[in-house]
């Protein structure tokens, strides 16, 4: 009985004839291909139509033909927090290029305070669990510091720490920094960033992973003790002035109370890229510095950290 009504309705909400498609109603109109009602005959609600959000990073990565123009009026929506681009685009497929057809005007600050792409620096510059001196690190790095503790729960910094040999590591690969096999927190920290003038300020990067990532939400005791070798996560700490770190919990559906993101087998497992991004608001100090920390547990996890950019807002 139940298949017989899921079939009724499926058939009232999608009728496919004669090459069209129809979509909440069983009337479309003979000029069209594709037919969408506002009316949700299920609940009884208007609703929209969402085109695919990317941000611009994402864009870029979008496989388009450069060949031919078999891929002229693809679209997308770009919404970039970090860059503030907010447009629907569509593709060019005979100049192959992508054009903003329309734009939201996003009233935002343009100034750049701090940003870090990893693109300038020697393939394998950071530390090991062999070496805390590698490529670029630490004698020609400015902008920033790695550390990890001196073992699990600790809170004391340490080089190598917990990294144990030269396969534990993080190291700037490919023009990102990857974390592998930290056992326990490893922790990136910018150099002060002056902030005198803005009180609102943006912060945002990329984070991605591959591996086979876990999460035990009944063994978190704390940020520095979070379930011994079954807790795989990434934390975003901020400190204005010198003044104690204040960690940014649960990013959109990704995190928890206790952690920015929460790595599992549901989540950047796969290698998928997540843009992160806070707006930090009512400032009164002049320097800020921000920590990325992250921990994981096996020589296939890598928690990879890419484009930060810290803008006023």
């Amino acid at each position: 009985m139940k298949q017989s009504v899921s079939f009724a309705v499926l058939a009232l909400l999608c009728l496919q004839t004669l090459g069209q498609v129809a979509i909440g109603t069983l009337s479309p109109s003979s000029a069209a291909v594709l037919h969408l009602e506002a009316l949700n005959l299920k609940t009884l609600n208007y609703g929209g139509f969402l085109m695919p959000v990317v941000t611009e990073a994402q864009q870029a990565s979008i496989p388009v033909s450069t060949a031919d123009a078999s891929d002229d009026g693809l679209m997308v929506y770009v919404s970039d927090p970090i860059t503030g681009k907010h447009c629907w685009d569509i593709y060019d497929g005979v100049q192959h290029l992508w054009r903003s057809i329309s734009c939201q005007t996003v009233a935002s600050c343009s100034d750049i305070l701090y940003e870090e792409d990893f693109n300038s620096y020697a393939e394998n510059s950071g530390v090991t669990g062999a070496s805390s001196a590698n490529g670029d690190y630490p004698a020609s790095v400015t902008k920033w510091t790695l550390t990890s503790f001196d073992s699990f729960g600790s809170t004391t910094p340490a080089l190598p720490g917990t990294l144990v040999d030269a396969s534990d590591y993080g190291l700037v690969t490919g023009g990102a920094l990857e974390m592998r096999d930290t056992n326990g927190v490893f922790q990136f920290e910018t150099t002060t960033i002056d902030i005198t003038g803005y009180t609102d300020i943006v912060i945002g990067f990329d984070v991605s992973g591959r591996g086979d990532f876990e999460y035990d939400t009944t063994a978190h005791s704390g940020d520095y003790n979070c379930g011994f070798d079954n807790s795989d996560y990434l934390d975003i700490e901020y400190s204005i002035d010198g003044g104690a770190f204040i960690e940014v919990p649960s990013f959109s559906l990704v995190g928890t109370p206790n952690h920015t993101f929460v790595f599992d087998e549901t989540f950047a497992s796969d290698g998928s890229l997540v843009n992160f991004s806070t707006t930090l608001t009512g400032l009164t100090g002049t320097d800020l510095v921000i920590r990325i920390r992250a921990q994981n547990w096996a020589g296939s996890e890598y928690i990879l950290v890419d484009n930060i950019v810290v803008r006023c807002n």
